[in-house]
This record gives structure tokens, sequence and C-alpha cells, in this order.
């Protein structure tokens, strides 16, 4: 040592610690130091005691030095640096008032103030850690919940970006649901179109026009009109290919199979393709700047729809309207014979597709004798009123010699099971003799109805099978009677009398309470009769009637 400051013995403690805190507060050791100095100087002591000696001083390299020895223990030394600016040395000799003190208990109490702050500072720095690495934690779980919002704002609008997506996906395909039932509703090509109209503009479409081919290679708008069409309808037609006018530079990305190009007008061109021809162009304005590529898709589906719809009810009024004419064209003038007084009424079918095979026919025979008849061939349409006029011409043929209705009705029925064997058809055909009589055969056909001049109704029953079923050899019964003068008989078809859901003999007792109300003559009544029997009636099928008198003598 180079300075000593106290030397002394370990049998006065007291006097060796305070010699040892006073010199630590002469050279302004760092107080953190001090303690633990203390501490492992109070625990030398203990060791080296009785008997040893404690020196304090300062070594050379300018530290404190506290060296304990004797004792029968190893001798130790502490040190402590002291600061270049040391503390001014101080005449207190760190001595405590009471020389009475416990020296033992003194140096336990350091020993165990320096352990439990040693403890403390020891959990201080546990703590300070646990709470830096805490702050870490949190700032790692803070990042992680920042990325977890990003991520769930992301899938967030990702989810409502795909919600939205699927709504206009499903609104779009129930409007295509919606637009095929419309069109395929009605079979009026005009209606149609007109439909068509109603459910596009505004919503779908800011304009429409429909092209239709008028005569071959000539389109026309629809309703009607005149008019060149757009350059871009003209070879959507003549190319069979959709065609999309966009103002967009450099045109936009479409559905395969559109063609697009720039065009002053804002257009799309689809042609209406059924059965391999084009009937017509479907030109469409989009309510926005332009069509999207789902409204291009959209509207390709629609004209899709839209030329089978079409071109059903096209194909269907130009078979009716040859079937109508056809069926008019069979209609006979009533014979004019003054003995025998006749009205008739023949209304086709108003809806649906029933442009049936009914029909009526009389006239007199070479011998005087009147035929009248009423007929109905199974199934609709021209091959039907085609079928309704080979029976009528073959009625006229057999009635002209034969014996009576039930022949002529029984060689009707091998024809057709020989000609036609998959067609069926009713009839009731009679047979007024000069005398009177008459005589009648019915094939399946509703029963006639007979009217006496009191104005009692009275059902001819007599009911046998259809022309043409599957009967080899059958032959068909006859019936007679001799009405009294003024009587009136009621041949009609089932157009008169069947209605949805209710029984055929309802509809004939109704027919039965109708004719028997009827008053004037034979027009008026035959009126008075439809007027009451078609108030209720939808229409969907031909309606015929004949009604005739023998005048009274």
């Amino acid at each position: 040592m180079s300075q000593r400051i106290h030397h002394g013995p370990v049998s006065d403690p007291a006097a060796a610690l305070a010699a040892v805190a006073s010199a630590m507060g002469r050279l302004g050791v760092a107080v953190d130091e001090r303690s633990g100095l203390l501490a492992t100087v109070a625990r030398a002591l203990k060791e080296h005691q009785p008997g040893g000696w404690i020196t304090v001083g300062v070594g050379e390299d300018a530290s404190l030095t506290v060296t304990v020895g004797g004792g029968g223990g190893p001798d130790l030394t502490a040190t402590a640096p002291i600061p270049v600016e040391g503390g001014a040395a101080r005449d207190d000799d760190g001595r405590g008032d009471d020389p009475h003190t416990d020296e033992s208990g003194l140096l336990d109490l350091i020993i165990e103030q320096h352990d439990t702050l040693g403890w403390h500072r020891q959990e201080l720095e546990q703590t300070n850690q646990g709470v830096l690495a805490l702050h870490a934690e949190l700032a790692e779980t803070t990042e992680r919940l920042r990325h977890a919002s990003d991520l769930q704002r992301r899938l967030l609008s990702a989810e409502r970006a795909a919600h939205a997506a699927a709504e206009a996906s499903r609104a779009r395909l129930a409007f295509l649901a919606h637009a095929g039932a419309t069109l395929a509703e009605s079979l009026d090509h005009e209606q149609i179109l007109s439909r068509l109209h109603a459910i596009v503009v505004p919503r779908y479409a800011s304009a429409m026009v429909v092209w239709l081919v008028r005569d071959p290679g000539v389109l026309g708008p629809f309703p009607a009109g005149d008019g060149r069409p757009p350059p871009l309808v003209e070879k959507a037609y003549a190319s069979g290919r959709a065609q999309h006018a966009t103002r967009l530079p450099g045109g936009e990305e479409v559905v395969p199979g559109v063609d697009t190009t720039l065009d002053e007008q804002q257009i799309l061109a689809i042609p209406l393709i059924s059965r391999g021809s084009t009937i017509g162009v479907l030109a469409a304005e989009p309510p926005a700047d332009s069509f999207t590529t789902e409204d291009v898709a959209v509207f390709t589906e629609l004209a899709r729809l839209t030329a089978a719809a079409t071109d059903n009810a096209l194909r269907y009024e130009h078979e009716r309207g040859v079937a109508q004419l056809l069926q008019r064209a069979m209609l006979t003038d009533l014979p004019a014979s003054g003995r025998v007084q006749f009205t008739a009424r023949y209304l086709p079918a108003e809806a649906g597709l029933n442009v049936g095979g009914d029909w009526y026919d009389a006239f007199e025979r070479p011998d005087g004798d009147i035929i009248a008849a009423v007929g109905d061939v199974t199934g609709h349409g021209l091959q039907a009123a085609a079928l309704m006029g080979q029976l009528r011409t073959t009625l006229r043929a057999y009635a002209i010699d034969a014996d009576g209705p039930g022949e002529v009705l029984t060689r009707m029925h091998r024809l057709l099971s020989h000609l036609q064997p998959e067609d069926l058809a009713t009839a009731v055909l009679a047979q007024l003799h000069h005398d009177g009589v008459l005589r009648w055969a019915n094939a399946g056909h509703p029963p006639p109805l007979l009217r006496a001049p009191d104005g009692t109704v009275t059902v001819l029953e007599g009911h046998d099978f259809l022309l043409g079923m599957p009967l080899e050899g059958a032959s068909l019964e006859e019936f007679s009677i001799r009405p009294e003068p003024g009587s009136i008989v009621l041949f009609y078809t089932d157009g008169l009398i069947e209605r949805r859901g209710l029984p055929l003999g309802d509809g004939i007792d109704r027919l039965v309470k109708a004719f028997g109300r009827a008053r004037g003559e034979l027009d008026a009544m035959a009126d008075s009769v439809l007027a009451e029997m078609l108030r209720d009636s939808a229409r969907e099928d031909d309606t015929c009637l004949l009604m005739f008198r023998r005048a009274r003598p």
C-alpha cells in the first residue's frame, strides 16, 4: 500500500467497518461500490475472529484497499476504485454513538442488508428484463395485430367483392330465367318482342331495336318501319357473329366470339339464330358508358332465347294461318232447302296451340234426304286440318248413296284405320228422311241434343267407338227417332262444353239448359247458346256448332 488510513484488530468490527466506511466517504467511492465492499469486509471480519487484523489504505493504483488477515483464516484483500476527483476526507471516523453495539449482530446486519440489496437488485434486473421482454412481446403482438387487421380488412374487402360479384351473377341468372319464361309464354312474335323490350329497357339498355328478316336478305325494324339498319347490324347479320362497337380507345376485351370495333355509335349487335338460320339481329345501346364483358354474355344468351321464342312463334303463326285458311275453305255452304232450316257457327281457338280439326257439313242427297254432320280430328295444327279436309270429302263420297249413317261412319273408320292408323277422329252423322225420320250414328262424339217445340231438350244417346280405333271388322251402330215437326237438332264439338277440371257431363248439362232457354229464330238461338256457354271459356280449342230444324208442314 502506498498510504495507510487505518489498522487495527478485528475484535472491534464496528471501528473497523467505520474506518472503511469513513475512508470510502472521504475518497468518493461510488455509492453502489460501498455496500458491496462493506459486505465483503464484514464477512472477512467474521471469519478472522478472534485474533485477526484489518488494514485500510490507498493502493498504488489509486484504489481503496482493505486487507483482513490473521485469526487463522486466509488473508482477504478487497478494493474499490477511487474516482479521479474523489471527495474530500472527513474527520468522522465512522464509529457509531453507541460503544456497546453488538459487533456480531452488526456484521450480520450489514451482510444481510447487502444480500437483501443484491437480491432486490437481482429482482429489479429480472423485472426490468421481464418488462423489456414484455414490451418486445407487446410490440410484436401489436405488429401481428396490425398485420392481422390489415389481412382482415383485405379479406373483408375481398369477401364483399365476391359477395357483390355473386349477387350480380345471381341477378343476371334470375333476369335470364325471367326473360326465358316471359318470352316462352306467347306464340305471337310481336307480343314476344314487345315483352323483350319492356324487360330490357331502360334497366339493361338505354335503347334496343330488333331487326327481323322481312324478305330474304332484307332486315326491317320491329314493330314496323323503314330504314336501313346500321352497318354493325348488317355485319352481324351477314357474318352470324356478335359485333360490339365501343368509344373506348383501343376497344375493350369482350367474350370470345364477339368482334370489337371502334365506332362513333356505341352499340352491341347480336344475330338471332334458330335452327341454323339467322332470322334477325338484336341491337342494343348500353345504359352507361359501355357494355361490360358480363353484359355482352347476358345479351348473347338473351339473343339465343329471343331467337328460339320468335322462331317458334313465326312458325306457329304461319302454320296456324294455313290451318285456319284450310279450315274455312272446307266449311261448306248450308243447303237452302225449304223443308229444313240450317245455321252454323265456327269459332277458332283464341289461345294456345289448339288449331284443330273441327268441321261441319250439310248437304242434300240426290234422293232428297238431308245429311248433317259434325266432326273433330284428334291433334292440332296443319296436319289435323288436312286430315279434317280428307274426312269431310270422304264422308260426302260415302253418304251420297250409302244405306245410312252407320254404314257411312263404318266405312270412314276402316279407311282411316288402313291409311292413317295413328290418327283418330270423332264424328256424328244424321240423315233426315223426307218422311221425318231422323237416323244417326255417333263415333265417339259428344251426343246431339233434340229440342221439342215446347222447349223440352232431350239428349240423343247412342255412343260408339272413335274412328280409327284398332278394332278389326267392327261396325258402328245406328239409331233413329221421328221428332215432332218444328223440333231442332243441335250438333257441336267439345270446345263448347269442355272446361278444365270439370266433368264432361257437367258441360252437357249446362248446354241442355242453355239450349232450352234460347229463344227466337235459329240464328238468334245459336248466338244465345254460344254467349252463355263461352262466357267462362278461355277459348283454347276450336268451337263448332250446327243447328237444323224441320219446318212445320
